[in-house]
């Protein structure tokens, strides 16, 4: 893989010296023309990074949160919970929908939002739950229209795909995926109406893979992939579609899987014991110790959460909102995950694994000595 990144960097060095080459010994109407292209291009690429700055003046004009209502999947913690809150204070009307509507995080939402929020059950994974959602917001929206979908429901199991169970996979596709799909179709004919939109929460992850987390990761790109279909579908009838793809923000959802109430760290545990028993020695016992430490720091959660919830706000009050609001917590972040999800994969998997050597992960303990004893006889 070193050889591979070098090989690239090579490349790269040798196409601009032929570049400044040719610009000694070409014709002066070509140089003209190879310099107008450059200049074009660094133009969109301007344009590209401060069109965020001419947005602000000519699209900025929002929709009035008077009679209009917005349903949220997974209010009972985490990001749901937060733009719950948000939008209530913002004056709409807000159905929040939670696994369980007896939780403390339900409760929590009870006691801290206006009589404009009613809370009420939906299981995502249960088309029979889903429709009697439906049922209920049709029954309860008087003289509100449905404005906005905020798929938000969403859960984070497994790590390593050997240390990952297949059901982990599928129950991370059922919610992150299917749910958004099930949802979303149970209300577009309400959506159809008022002529509001779709907002699926999907993540980074969506777009740039990273190690230790293939559940998940496979589920935000059907997420972004879903999103970017139904885009194009439902601008017939003029409804909006909008992904929203943050980084890791803190939450407890980060930390803690509610179902069973674990931690990062205990979730961790219960991988590694439920692992095959000839995975566990591949791997050595000094890798799966460090994997323990390093997966907690090796995405760390932006305590920002402001920054997404301004993102979810434009999303769902804009009248010209972006397709796509990618929410970051600082500017390094950005510049980082910018620059890496621009790089080649092979790049990509040089700096990730860079990344994890200098966090202290140690490369298996039988990674070259199968390989070796393979091919010695």
């Amino acid at each position: 893989m070193l050889k591979y990144f070098l090989t690239r960097l090579i490349h790269l060095f040798f196409i601009i010296l032929i570049l400044k080459c040719l610009t000694l010994i070409l014709p002066y109407f070509l140089i003209r023309c190879y310099s107008q292209a450059a200049s074009i291009l660094l133009c969109f690429v301007i344009a590209k990074f401060t069109f965020r700055y001419t947005k602000k003046f000519f699209l900025s004009k929002k929709v009035f949160p008077k009679r209009k209502a917005i349903l949220i999947t997974g209010c009972a913690r985490g990001f749901g919970k937060h733009i719950a809150k948000h939008l209530d204070s913002k004056g709409f009307h807000v159905f929040a929908s939670c696994l369980n509507p007896n939780s403390s995080g339900a409760d929590d939402l009870r006691n801290s939002c206006s009589s404009r929020l009613q809370i009420l059950q939906l299981d995502v994974t249960k088309d029979e739950s889903v429709e009697k959602a439906v049922q209920y917001v049709k029954a309860n929206l008087g003289s509100c229209e449905l404005w906005a979908v905020i798929n938000n429901a969403g859960i984070q199991k497994g790590f390593l795909t050997e240390l990952t169970r297949i059901q982990d996979f599928e129950d991370t596709m059922e919610v992150n995926a299917f749910g958004q799909v099930r949802v979303t179709k149970a209300f577009l004919p309400l959506l159809r109406r008022s002529r509001g939109r779709v907002i699926n929460m999907a993540s980074l992850g969506g777009r740039l893979a990273g190690p230790m987390a293939a559940a998940y990761t496979m589920s935000k790109f059907a997420s972004v992939g879903f999103s970017g279909s139904l885009r194009h579908e439902l601008h017939l009838w003029g409804i909006r579609v909008i992904s929203i793809e943050p980084e890791f923000f803190e939450t407890v959802f980060y930390r803690t899987d509610m179902s069973t109430g674990k931690n990062l760290s205990m979730r961790v545990e219960d991988a590694f014991v439920s692992a095959d028993e000839n995975v566990r020695k591949d791997y050595g016992e000094e890798f799966l110790r460090k994997f323990k430490t390093v997966i907690g720091r090796a995405y760390p959660p932006s305590p920002n959460m402001h920054k997404l919830l301004e993102n979810i706000e434009k999303a769902v009050t804009l009248k010209n909102p972006d397709a796509v609001y990618k929410a970051y917590g600082n500017v390094l972040n950005e510049f980082i995950l910018r620059f890496c999800e621009a790089c080649p994969v092979e790049c990509q998997v040089f700096i990730v694994n860079t990344y994890f050597r200098i966090l202290g992960l140690p490369k298996p303990e039988k990674a070259n000595k199968i390989y070796e004893n393979y091919h010695c006889h």
